[in-house]
C-alpha cells in the first residue's frame, strides 16, 4: 500500500513539474513558422534597405528632386524606415532564426523604444504629408504666404520630437517587462499608461487627421472637376491636367498609408490582445511579417506610382554601372602600362650597355608620357556629375 501511494505521488509530481515546460512550449511559435518567417523577413529587409538607400541617394543627388518640399518629407520618412528596418526588424528576424530572443536585455529594451518611436514618426510623417497635400490642393495661397524653410523645419521637428516625448513615461518608470514574451519572442510594454499614450497620440490621432485630410482633398478635387466642366475649353484642359496630377500624387500617398495601416494595425492590436494568451503564437509571426513587408515595400510603391522618381532611380543605377566599367577599364590600362614598363626595364638590365640603357629609359619615359596624354585627351561620352 505504501509503495502504491509513493508511486502515485511520484507520478503526480512528475506531471506537475512537466506542466510549466509543456505550457511554455505551447505558447511559443513553432519552428516551422519561425524558420519561414526568418527567411522571408531577411529577404524583405535586404530589399527594403537597398530600395531606401537608392531612393534617398536619387533624391539627394538630383537637384530638381531635392528642391521639392514633398521629396524632403519623403527623404525624412525613408531615413526613419532605414532605422526601423536595419535595427528593429533585423533583431526580430534574428530572434525567429534562433527561435529565441538573441541580443540580451539591453537590446531587447532598445528595440521596444525604437519600435515605438519609429512607429510614431512614421504615422506622423504620413499625417504631415497629408496636411501638406491638403494645403497644396485646397489652400495654395496659404502656402505662398508661409516661409518654406521655417515650415519644413518646424514640421520635421514635430514629427521627430512628439514620439520621443510620448516615450517619457517608459523612461521614468520601468514600463518594459524584464522577461521576453514567449509568444512574440521579444520584450513588450507592461505599463498601461504608456499603452494608452501610444494608442491615443501615436496611432489614433494621426490616423484620424490623415483620413480627414484625404477626404478633404478628394472632395475639393471632385468639386474642381465639376466646376471645370462649365468653363471654357482651354481653361478646362489646364484645370483638369493639374487636378489629375494632384489626384495621382495623393493616390500614391494614400496607397502608402493604406499599406502601413493594413500591415501595422493588425500587428499592434494582436500584441495588445495577445496579453491574454488567447491567440496562437504563429499568428504573431504572420502579423510581424506583414508589418515588415509594409515597411520595406514603400520604395517600390514610389517607383511604381511616380514616373519621375522611377526614371531618376534608373538613371542613377545606369550611371553607377557605367562608372564601374570606366574604373575597370582604367585599372586594366594602368596594369598594361606597368607591364610594358617592367618589360622595358628588364630589357635594359639584360643589355648591360650604358648608352642603350639610357635610350631605353628615354623610350620608356616617352611611352609613359604618351599614355598620360592619351588618358588626359580622352573624350567624356557621359556626364556623371550628378552620380
Amino acid at each position: 500500500m505504501n509503495q502504491t501511494t509513493a508511486i502515485m505521488f511520484s507520478h503526480a509530481s512528475m506531471r506537475v513539474n512537466s506542466t510549466p515546460s509543456t505550457d511554455q512550449a505551447a505558447r511559443q511559435p513553432t519552428r516551422q513558422a519561425t524558420f519561414i518567417g526568418a527567411i522571408l523577413a531577411f529577404v524583405f529587409i535586404f530589399l527594403g534597405l537597398v530600395g531606401n538607400i537608392l531612393l534617398i541617394t536619387t533624391i539627394l543627388s538630383v537637384k530638381k528632386l531635392r528642391t521639392n518640399i514633398i521629396n524632403i518629407f519623403i527623404v525624412s520618412l525613408q531615413f526613419n524606415d532605414l532605422l526601423n528596418i536595419g535595427f528593429n526588424q533585423f533583431f526580430v528576424g534574428l530572434s525567429y532564426a534562433n527561435h529565441a530572443w538573441l541580443g540580451g536585455r539591453l537590446i531587447c529594451h532598445l528595440v521596444v523604444y525604437f519600435s515605438t518611436v519609429c512607429m510614431g514618426c512614421l504615422l506622423w510623417h504620413h499625417c504631415l504629408i497629408a496636411i501638406h497635400r491638403l494645403i497644396v490642393v485646397a489652400y495654395p495661397n496659404l502656402l505662398r504666404r508661409m516661409s518654406i524653410k521655417t515650415y519644413v523645419i518646424v514640421s520635421l521637428v514635430i514629427t521627430r520630437v512628439l514620439p520621443i516625448i510620448c516615450c517619457i513615461p517608459s523612461f521614468m518608470k520601468n514600463s518594459i517587462s524584464n522577461s521576453t514574451s514567449t509568444q512574440a519572442l521579444r520584450c513588450s510594454i507592461s505599463n498601461n499608461l504608456q499603452i494608452y499614450i501610444n494608442v491615443s497620440i501615436l496611432i489614433l490621432l494621426p490616423n484620424v487627421i490623415i483620413i480627414f485630410c484625404f477626404l478633404g482633398i478628394f472632395c475639393h478635387v471632385y468639386r474642381g472637376s465639376y466646376s471645370s466642366r462649365r468653363t471654357t475649353k482651354t481653361s478646362a484642359v489646364s484645370v483638369s491636367h493639374s487636378l489629375r496630377r494632384e489626384i495621382r500624387i495623393t493616390k500614391m500617398f494614400a496607397v502608402l498609408f493604406t499599406l502601413f495601416f493594413l500591415g501595422y494595425h493588425p500587428y499592434g492590436f494582436a500584441r495588445a490582445y495577445g496579453k491574454r494568451r488567447q491567440l496562437h503564437p504563429d499568428i504573431f509571426v504572420l502579423l510581424t511579417l506583414l508589418y515588415c513587408i509594409s515597411i520595406c515595400a514603400s520604395p517600390f510603391v514610389y517607383g511604381i506610382m511616380n514616373n519621375q522618381l522611377r526614371q531618376e532611380c534608373m538613371r542613377v543605377i545606369f550611371n553607377c554601372w557605367h562608372c564601374q566599367r570606366i574604373d575597370d577599364h582604367n585599372r586594366y590600362s594602368r596594369h598594361r602600362l606597368n607591364s610594358a614598363a617592367t618589360r622595358a626595364l628588364t630589357a635594359v638590365n639584360d643589355t648591360g650597355d650604358d648608352g642603350q640603357a639610357s635610350s631605353s629609359r628615354l623610350s620608356m619615359r616617352d611611352l609613359k608620357s604618351t599614355a598620360e596624354r592619351k588618358k588626359n585627351s580622352k573624350v567624356v561620352l557621359f556626364n556623371n556629375n550628378h552620380v
